[in-house]
């Protein structure tokens, strides 16, 4: 739409998720520095067959996987909102759980890929629920595929909270910085779901990208 000099003005709506975009990409590269330039977080992924004793299959950087996730939500951001899912949370929210598993000390292939799975399993959900929400009054429509979503996505988080527990029990419990980074993600989804749930979908992308950001730092600076 033009402004009476011949130029074409930007809607607000266009400007912002741009901003947001350019915003989180430097934050990516900055994040990038200091990954490289610190210690390297890495954990083992692990493997065991035939009662054998767990073998190595591979070690995942950490830090460098949260760089990863910032550099995925950027460029989301910078995509129409019905493309930008397949980025952020389709890829983002499994690989981040995969991290809070790394953490909390799951090693075995077989648990991390059925994390990874269910995580997306409840991403697929909320695409459903947002695909089939009016347009108008997005909380207007039925909610039952945003609580199947939750009702799958909560799995992992289970998942994790027994490791933590289980490391206590056992007698050797987690560093105080793998709990605050996972209670860090964990309030960071439910605010982000109970804002969806409402049909508050520019906080809910609020919520998720600061969310994501805290969580990436805390990870690359806190380990």
């Amino acid at each position: 739409m033009g402004n009476g000099r011949g130029e074409v003005s930007v809607p607000v709506g266009v400007r912002v998720p741009v901003l947001v975009a350019v915003l989180v990409g430097i934050e990516t590269v900055v994040l990038l520095v200091v990954a490289l330039l610190g210690d390297r977080t890495t954990r083992a992924v692990t493997v065991a067959l035939d009662g054998r004793a767990p073998a190595v299959l591979a070690r995942v950087d950490l830090d460098v996987a949260m760089v990863v996730v910032l550099a995925l939500v950027a460029v989301a951001r910078a995509l129409p909102a019905r493309r930008a899912w397949v980025l952020d949370p389709l890829l983002t929210t499994p690989i981040t759980l995969f991290v809070i598993a790394q953490l909390n000390g799951v090693r075995d292939v077989g648990a991390l890929v059925g994390i990874y799975a269910l995580a997306s399993a409840g991403v697929l959900f909320a695409v459903v629920q947002d695909r089939s929400a009016p347009q108008t009054t997005p909380s207007a429509g039925s909610r039952l595929p945003l609580g199947f979503g939750s009702a799958v996505g909560i799995v992992p988080w289970g998942i994790v909270a027994f490791h933590q527990v289980g490391a206590g029990v056992v007698g050797h419990p987690l560093p105080g910085i793998a709990v605050v980074v996972t209670l860090t993600a964990l309030v960071a989804a439910i605010a982000e779901f109970v804002a969806t749930w409402r049909g508050r979908h520019g906080a809910a992308s609020v919520l998720r990208t600061v969310g994501m950001s805290v969580v990436a730092w805390l990870v690359v600076l806190g380990l």
